[in-house]
């Protein structure tokens, strides 16, 4: 668990405040997304209360961030030919076929 006093007027969303912390895990910053749905679980609290997600920030609040558990997967890469457009030092260009996952995600 972790806490984080708001020492100034700082004016933002408690989701967006928390979303530029390093909270997650391995101490990496968590998506807008993520700090929304852990404020509605109760993962994060303000003030020892639960909030919304677009409570403004004041002096002296007190957010405290029960640390995300990172979810175990069985999500294996898979070697698979893929159609590459264009490749350089910077950039790789991809055409996906219908239906390829690029994102596979598990959810609690």
């Amino acid at each position: 668990m972790k806490e984080y006093k708001i020492n100034e007027q700082c004016n933002k969303r408690i989701d967006k405040y928390v979303s530029e912390l390093n909270v997650g895990a391995h101490d990496c910053t968590l998506t807008r997304i993520a700090v929304q749905r852990m404020i509605s679980e109760g993962n994060i609290l303000l003030n020892g209360n639960k909030v919304k997600p677009s409570y403004i920030l004041g002096k002296d609040d007190v957010i405290t961030i029960e640390k995300e558990i990172p979810i175990e997967s069985d999500i294996k890469p898979q070697d698979i030919p893929l159609d590459i457009v264009y490749e350089d030092d910077d950039i790789l260009v991809v055409n996906k076929e219908k239906g390829m996952v690029v994102h596979p995600r598990e959810w609690k």
